[in-house]
């Protein structure tokens, strides 16, 4: 197995590309850096055009670039994440349980099934059919879809009024707000269609979520992988939808965390941070220290660790 490893960037951060190499130099032999509007010398830094909430972007942009024919897996992690130390290119496959056809995600949940997520409504509204893209036959039709996320154990149903539209926690307080008559309008049709209607939302085409800043393609599938993000990121579809249903559609066998023996942690809350506190915004002393139980630590901003020791 031989695998390149690429480092995404959500912004510019161009003094973290030497920080980075220094983490994985040792552990991956080829690596690549997709950096947004990166003017720089580097050969290995593949400037990418794109929002950071439709990423995937980056990834069909950089494919010239960064494709071989001798590499048997492609390794994506963003530019704030730490893989634990002991993965490298040798080893990567026991840890993630790959084989030459089998590409992994995270984890790969159903819509219906998420509950006050904050891109519901903008992915419920999402529609390949815009003005100026003529990107309806660059996709699997519906029903084709279906199929293949079906493989996958994924059923795709309706939302709720309640998933697509969040719903503030205090009605009165958000009556009495800017824009009485439009707010009376929501309260009115969030009791019309959900408590008395039952009004269901159905996705104009089937889509699936997982948490997306590591990733791992096969060779078989990056092509068409890639083909796939590029026609969701044109037509703005948020990232942890649109990455996770193109692998779906692309890929005959995905890889989970939870099928895994170390699993990875994310950082989202205060609390969650305090994990960190122990090794002093020290990266060498984080490295040496990585808990031996985690695949990835993210996010660790690098901007305000200390790199040496």
């Amino acid at each position: 197995m031989k695998v390149v490893l690429i480092i995404i960037y959500n912004h510019q951060y161009n003094k973290n590309i030497d920080i980075i190499e220094k983490i994985y130099q040792d552990r991956f032999s080829e690596i690549y850096h997709l950096v947004p509007f990166y003017n720089g010398e580097k050969e290995n830094v593949i400037p990418v055009y794109e929002s950071s909430y439709y990423f995937q972007g980056y990834v069909s942009q950089g494919l010239r670039s960064f494709f071989k024919e001798k590499y048997s897996h492609y390794f994506f992690i963003a530019d704030d994440m730490i893989l634990n130390p002991i993965i490298n290119e040798n080893n990567y496959c026991n840890f993630f349980k790959l084989d030459e056809k089998t590409s992994f995600l995270p984890r790969l949940s159903m819509l219906h099934d998420r509950k006050n997520w904050a891109w519901a409504n903008e992915v419920f509204r999402w529609n390949i059919k815009m003005r100026g893209v003529e990107a309806s036959n660059q996709l699997p039709d519906y029903y084709s879809a279906i199929d293949k996320l079906s493989k996958f154990g994924l059923t795709i149903k309706p939302l709720c009024f309640s998933q697509v539209y969040q719903l503030p926690s205090s009605w009165l307080r958000f009556l009495c707000t800017r824009n009485f008559f439009k707010r009376l309008k929501f309260f009115m049709q969030y009791v019309l269609f959900d408590k008395v209607l039952k009004k269901s939302y159905v996705l104009s085409y089937p889509l699936v979520n997982s948490y997306s800043d590591i990733f791992i393609v096969n060779a078989k599938s990056i092509k068409e992988f890639c083909h796939y993000n590029g026609v969701f990121a044109v037509t703005k579809l948020f990232v942890e939808v649109a990455l996770p249903t193109s692998m779906c559609l692309s890929s005959d066998k995905i890889s989970v965390e939870k099928d895994l023996y170390l699993r990875g942690r994310a950082l989202w809350t205060k609390e969650d941070y305090q994990e960190l506190e122990k090794y002093e915004n020290s990266l060498p002393k984080l490295l040496a220290e990585f808990p031996s139980n985690y695949l990835y630590l993210h996010p660790v901003k690098l901007s305000k660790w200390k790199t040496e020791k």
